[in-house]
């Protein structure tokens, strides 16, 4: 599957978005103006960003965008939050596998993403706070996977597509939360950047995995 096609025993569908090429992916030295763990996109992954909203975001009905509070994950979802007139929910569980800050600052979101809306309650609507523990311990990561994923299902449940724009270590977190699988062992997932895997949550059903690290759309650049 390649397209963001509807189904009528869905409840609801999570389309889940790896951030596109970092500077940190790439080991280079973080810009001036960014923090180490706030390392925004290349040149390249901006790229990437807006191939992602010119193949899976045409004429695509969404009923609302979630993302880590991090430059790059923000920068990622940009350019279809754009194209679809939507705002972007920030959100500190959505945040990296181990991150020790709590993201991009306030005043760099409302200056640079203005479409973006800044984490600004402890605890945010899913229930995390803006801070993660350190270290963050296997069970705590599984738990604010969980958490977002129970949160996200009590808000749509009527066939709705919700976006989630996130990392790769926490990607294969959120992924198992939402198809009810626990350990590693039992299930992995290899994440590219910007790659796009899709979980439709049905109705009386086990959940479906429509896609894994589908990556389209970069067919274009």
């Amino acid at each position: 599957m390649d397209k963001l096609t509807a189904r009528d025993d869905i409840a609801i569908q999570l389309v889940f978005i790896r951030h596109g090429e970092s500077y940190g992916n790439l080991g280079l030295p973080t810009p001036e103006g960014y923090s180490e763990e706030d390392t925004p996109l290349t040149a390249h992954g901006l790229k990437q960003a807006q191939a992602l909203a010119d193949y899976w975001f045409d004429g695509v009905e969404i009923a609302h965008i979630y993302a880590s509070p991090f430059s790059r994950t923000i920068q990622t979802i940009y350019p279809s939050a754009q194209k679809l007139g939507q705002k972007i929910e920030l959100l500190p569980d959505l945040l990296e596998y181990g991150s020790t800050t709590a993201g991009c600052e306030t005043e760099k979101i409302k200056r640079n993403f203005p479409l973006a809306l800044p984490c600004t309650a402890e605890p945010s609507p899913a229930g995390g706070t803006l801070t993660l523990p350190v270290p963050e311990s296997d069970e705590q990561a599984q738990a604010r996977a969980k958490r977002f994923v129970e949160y996200v299902k009590s808000v749509y449940h009527r066939g709705e597509t919700v976006v989630v724009s996130t990392h790769g270590t926490f990607f294969s977190y959120l992924v198992r939360a939402a198809l009810n699988v626990v350990s590693a062992d039992t299930f992995n997932s290899q994440i590219d950047n910007s790659a796009v895997t899709v979980v439709a949550l049905r109705n009386g059903n086990t959940p479906l995995l429509r896609t894994a690290n589908n990556t389209s759309h970069l067919r274009t650049i």
